[in-house]
Protein backbone atom coordinates (compact mmCIF):
# COMPACT_ATOMS: atom_id res chain seq x y z
CA UNK A 1 0.00 0.00 0.00
CA UNK A 2 1.63 3.30 -0.84
CA UNK A 3 2.48 5.45 2.12
CA UNK A 4 -0.53 8.70 0.72
CA UNK A 5 -3.00 5.81 1.26
CA UNK A 6 -1.90 4.48 4.05
CA UNK A 7 -1.26 8.26 5.60
CA UNK A 8 -5.30 8.58 4.48
CA UNK A 9 -6.85 5.42 6.44
CA UNK A 10 -5.11 5.97 8.83
CA UNK A 11 -6.20 10.19 9.21
CA UNK A 12 -9.41 8.72 8.57
CA UNK A 13 -9.52 5.99 11.34
CA UNK A 14 -8.14 8.75 13.75
CA UNK A 15 -11.33 10.77 12.91
CA UNK A 16 -13.62 8.17 13.37
CA UNK A 17 -11.94 6.93 16.87
CA UNK A 18 -11.84 10.81 17.71
CA UNK A 19 -15.24 11.35 16.53
CA UNK A 20 -16.55 8.30 18.58
CA UNK A 21 -14.53 9.31 21.65
CA UNK A 22 -16.56 12.96 21.57
CA UNK A 23 -19.86 11.22 20.88
CA UNK A 24 -18.76 9.18 24.16
CA UNK A 25 -18.28 12.22 25.87
CA UNK A 26 -20.90 13.88 25.17
CA UNK A 27 -23.11 10.79 26.06
CA UNK A 28 -21.73 10.90 29.18
CA UNK A 29 -21.95 14.04 29.68
CA UNK A 30 -25.70 14.01 28.99
CA UNK A 31 -26.15 11.25 31.60
CA UNK A 32 -24.30 13.06 34.09
CA UNK A 33 -26.08 16.10 33.68
CA UNK A 34 -29.34 14.21 33.31
CA UNK A 35 -28.49 11.94 36.23
CA UNK A 36 -27.66 15.22 38.49
CA UNK A 37 -31.34 17.10 37.27
CA UNK A 38 -33.04 13.84 38.51
CA UNK A 39 -31.18 13.66 41.96
CA UNK A 40 -31.96 17.74 42.18
CA UNK A 41 -35.41 17.36 41.19
CA UNK A 42 -35.87 14.45 43.98
CA UNK A 43 -34.00 16.44 46.54
CA UNK A 44 -36.59 19.08 46.04
CA UNK A 45 -39.26 16.93 45.74
CA UNK A 46 -38.27 15.37 48.99
CA UNK A 47 -37.67 19.08 50.55
CA UNK A 48 -41.44 20.34 49.38
CA UNK A 49 -42.75 16.82 50.92
CA UNK A 50 -40.88 17.79 54.16
CA UNK A 51 -42.38 21.17 54.06
CA UNK A 52 -45.58 19.87 53.35
CA UNK A 53 -45.65 17.46 56.69
CA UNK A 54 -44.13 20.48 58.65
CA UNK A 55 -47.00 23.09 57.37
CA UNK A 56 -49.69 20.53 57.46
CA UNK A 57 -48.73 19.28 60.71
CA UNK A 58 -48.27 22.75 62.08
CA UNK A 59 -51.93 23.91 60.38
CA UNK A 60 -53.20 20.70 62.24
CA UNK A 61 -51.70 21.92 66.07
CA UNK A 62 -53.02 25.32 64.94
CA UNK A 63 -56.74 23.55 64.28
CA UNK A 64 -56.55 21.48 67.75
CA UNK A 65 -55.49 24.79 69.61
CA UNK A 66 -58.23 26.70 67.89
CA UNK A 67 -61.00 24.29 68.77
CA UNK A 68 -59.78 23.45 72.44
CA UNK A 69 -60.07 27.14 72.65
CA UNK A 70 -63.82 27.29 71.11
CA UNK A 71 -64.93 24.40 73.03
CA UNK A 72 -63.94 25.54 76.42
CA UNK A 73 -65.25 28.70 76.14
CA UNK A 74 -68.29 27.05 74.87
CA UNK A 75 -68.08 25.21 78.00
CA UNK A 76 -68.09 28.10 79.81
CA UNK A 77 -70.75 29.99 78.29
CA UNK A 78 -73.29 27.14 77.90
CA UNK A 79 -72.67 23.76 80.10
CA UNK A 80 -71.16 26.00 82.98
CA UNK A 81 -73.98 28.95 83.04
CA UNK A 82 -76.67 25.76 83.32
CA UNK A 83 -74.64 23.92 85.69
CA UNK A 84 -74.52 27.19 87.58
CA UNK A 85 -77.89 27.90 87.56
CA UNK A 86 -78.51 24.00 88.71
CA UNK A 87 -76.10 24.86 91.52
CA UNK A 88 -77.97 28.19 92.39
CA UNK A 89 -81.81 25.94 92.90
CA UNK A 90 -79.62 23.47 94.96
CA UNK A 91 -78.69 26.30 97.88
CA UNK A 92 -82.33 27.54 97.23
CA UNK A 93 -84.04 24.15 97.79
CA UNK A 94 -81.32 23.66 100.94
CA UNK A 95 -81.59 27.20 102.54
CA UNK A 96 -85.45 27.02 102.85
CA UNK A 97 -85.13 23.02 104.01
CA UNK A 98 -88.35 22.31 101.66
CA UNK A 99 -88.31 19.82 98.57
CA UNK A 100 -89.93 21.40 96.16
CA UNK A 101 -90.86 18.96 92.95
CA UNK A 102 -90.81 21.06 90.53
CA UNK A 103 -87.27 22.81 91.57
CA UNK A 104 -86.36 19.29 91.39
CA UNK A 105 -87.49 18.63 88.02
CA UNK A 106 -86.09 21.89 87.00
CA UNK A 107 -82.39 20.95 88.64
CA UNK A 108 -82.55 17.30 86.83
CA UNK A 109 -83.68 18.93 82.95
CA UNK A 110 -80.61 21.10 83.73
CA UNK A 111 -78.31 18.78 84.56
CA UNK A 112 -79.49 16.49 81.75
CA UNK A 113 -79.31 19.21 78.54
CA UNK A 114 -75.58 20.18 80.79
CA UNK A 115 -75.05 16.42 79.82
CA UNK A 116 -76.10 16.85 76.42
CA UNK A 117 -74.25 19.86 75.62
CA UNK A 118 -71.08 17.87 76.94
CA UNK A 119 -71.74 14.56 74.81
CA UNK A 120 -71.98 16.72 71.84
CA UNK A 121 -69.32 18.58 72.10
CA UNK A 122 -67.32 15.24 72.65
CA UNK A 123 -68.74 14.38 69.20
CA UNK A 124 -67.77 17.35 68.04
CA UNK A 125 -64.02 17.55 69.02
CA UNK A 126 -63.28 13.81 67.78
CA UNK A 127 -61.18 13.32 64.81
CA UNK A 128 -61.63 9.80 64.69
CA UNK A 129 -65.30 10.23 64.85
CA UNK A 130 -64.89 13.15 61.63
CA UNK A 131 -62.65 11.23 59.65
CA UNK A 132 -65.27 8.27 60.24
CA UNK A 133 -68.30 10.12 58.93
CA UNK A 134 -69.05 12.14 55.41
CA UNK A 135 -68.98 15.79 55.37
CA UNK A 136 -72.32 16.70 54.91
CA UNK A 137 -73.30 14.20 58.57
CA UNK A 138 -70.53 15.27 60.48
CA UNK A 139 -71.71 19.22 59.44
CA UNK A 140 -75.31 17.86 60.07
CA UNK A 141 -74.36 16.94 63.87
CA UNK A 142 -72.83 20.26 64.43
CA UNK A 143 -75.76 22.29 62.80
CA UNK A 144 -77.88 20.27 64.85
CA UNK A 145 -75.69 21.39 68.39
CA UNK A 146 -75.47 24.58 67.94
CA UNK A 147 -78.90 25.25 66.89
CA UNK A 148 -79.68 23.52 70.07
CA UNK A 149 -77.51 26.55 71.92
CA UNK A 150 -80.05 28.87 71.01
CA UNK A 151 -77.33 31.18 69.89
CA UNK A 152 -77.81 31.11 66.68
CA UNK A 153 -80.26 29.56 63.68
CA UNK A 154 -78.01 27.54 61.14
CA UNK A 155 -78.79 24.95 58.18
CA UNK A 156 -77.28 23.43 55.51
CA UNK A 157 -77.79 22.98 52.32
CA UNK A 158 -76.43 20.72 49.63
CA UNK A 159 -75.79 20.46 45.80
CA UNK A 160 -74.77 18.14 43.63
CA UNK A 161 -73.91 14.32 44.40
CA UNK A 162 -71.92 13.53 47.33
CA UNK A 163 -68.33 12.37 46.68
CA UNK A 164 -65.59 11.23 49.01
CA UNK A 165 -63.20 13.71 50.59
CA UNK A 166 -59.81 12.20 51.16
CA UNK A 167 -59.90 12.03 55.47
CA UNK A 168 -57.16 14.65 56.08
CA UNK A 169 -58.42 17.28 54.02
CA UNK A 170 -61.64 16.73 54.81
CA UNK A 171 -60.52 16.86 58.35
CA UNK A 172 -58.61 20.13 57.37
CA UNK A 173 -61.68 21.68 56.28
CA UNK A 174 -64.06 20.57 58.65
CA UNK A 175 -62.10 23.16 61.43
CA UNK A 176 -62.02 25.31 59.24
CA UNK A 177 -66.24 25.55 58.62
CA UNK A 178 -66.32 25.00 62.17
CA UNK A 179 -63.92 28.23 63.17
CA UNK A 180 -65.98 30.25 60.55
CA UNK A 181 -69.12 29.34 62.24
CA UNK A 182 -67.44 29.87 65.71
CA UNK A 183 -66.36 33.54 64.54
CA UNK A 184 -69.31 34.56 63.38
CA UNK A 185 -71.35 33.60 66.79
CA UNK A 186 -68.44 35.51 68.70
CA UNK A 187 -68.32 38.51 66.67
CA UNK A 188 -70.69 39.09 63.37
CA UNK A 189 -73.91 39.44 65.95
CA UNK A 190 -75.86 37.50 63.58
CA UNK A 191 -78.78 35.67 63.81
CA UNK A 192 -78.72 33.19 60.96
CA UNK A 193 -76.18 31.17 59.35
CA UNK A 194 -76.33 29.11 56.19
CA UNK A 195 -73.63 26.64 54.97
CA UNK A 196 -73.74 25.52 51.57
CA UNK A 197 -72.33 22.38 50.22
CA UNK A 198 -71.76 22.27 46.28
CA UNK A 199 -69.76 19.27 45.02
CA UNK A 200 -68.63 19.84 41.77
CA UNK A 201 -66.57 17.28 39.14
CA UNK A 202 -62.94 17.28 40.80
CA UNK A 203 -63.53 19.13 44.28
CA UNK A 204 -66.28 21.17 46.77
CA UNK A 205 -66.95 24.52 47.54
CA UNK A 206 -68.50 25.36 50.41
CA UNK A 207 -69.76 28.47 51.25
CA UNK A 208 -70.43 29.83 54.87
CA UNK A 209 -72.79 32.66 54.77
CA UNK A 210 -74.13 35.10 57.91
CA UNK A 211 -76.57 37.57 58.45
CA UNK A 212 -74.42 39.56 60.71
CA UNK A 213 -72.91 43.10 61.27
CA UNK A 214 -70.17 42.46 58.62
CA UNK A 215 -66.45 44.08 58.42
CA UNK A 216 -64.04 45.80 56.26
CA UNK A 217 -61.75 43.04 55.51
CA UNK A 218 -58.98 45.70 53.99
CA UNK A 219 -59.19 47.61 57.46
CA UNK A 220 -58.75 44.41 59.43
CA UNK A 221 -55.87 42.84 57.49
CA UNK A 222 -53.91 46.07 57.36
CA UNK A 223 -54.32 46.76 61.01
CA UNK A 224 -52.99 43.24 62.08
CA UNK A 225 -55.94 41.85 63.09
CA UNK A 226 -56.01 39.21 60.33
CA UNK A 227 -55.33 36.49 62.37
CA UNK A 228 -58.22 34.50 61.69
CA UNK A 229 -58.44 35.37 57.79
CA UNK A 230 -54.91 34.48 57.60
CA UNK A 231 -55.77 31.17 59.34
CA UNK A 232 -58.28 29.92 57.14
CA UNK A 233 -56.42 30.97 53.80
CA UNK A 234 -52.63 28.72 55.35
CA UNK A 235 -54.87 25.66 55.86
CA UNK A 236 -56.99 25.95 52.94
CA UNK A 237 -53.53 25.99 51.00
CA UNK A 238 -51.75 23.26 52.73
CA UNK A 239 -54.81 21.22 52.00
CA UNK A 240 -54.62 22.38 48.24
CA UNK A 241 -57.51 24.26 48.01
CA UNK A 242 -58.23 28.16 48.67
CA UNK A 243 -60.46 30.43 50.63
CA UNK A 244 -61.80 34.15 49.87
CA UNK A 245 -63.74 35.90 52.58
CA UNK A 246 -66.57 38.55 51.26
CA UNK A 247 -67.76 40.93 53.55
CA UNK A 248 -69.83 44.32 53.38
CA UNK A 249 -70.82 46.38 56.87
CA UNK A 250 -74.55 45.72 57.58
CA UNK A 251 -74.87 43.24 55.14
CA UNK A 252 -73.07 40.33 56.68
CA UNK A 253 -70.44 37.83 55.91
CA UNK A 254 -69.73 34.81 52.81
CA UNK A 255 -66.31 32.52 53.69
CA UNK A 256 -65.71 30.49 50.33
CA UNK A 257 -63.56 27.61 50.96
CA UNK A 258 -62.83 25.16 47.40
CA UNK A 259 -60.77 22.01 48.32
CA UNK A 260 -59.73 19.05 46.05
CA UNK A 261 -61.28 15.44 46.52
CA UNK A 262 -57.78 13.81 46.37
Amino acid sequence: MPDNQYNEVLIVLIACIAMFLVLAAIILLFLFLYQRRRFTQKQQVAELELQFREQSLKAQVEIQEQTFVAISREIHDNVGQILSLATVQINVINESGQMDRGALVDIRDNIGKAMTDLRDLARSLSSDRIESLSLQETLAQEVDRINKTGLIRAEVAIEGSARVIEPRKKLILFRTIQESIQNCIRHAEATRISIHLHYQADHIHVSIRDNGKGFDTEAVLQAGGGLGLNNIRTRMQIAGGGSVVESVLDAGTTVHLTIPYE
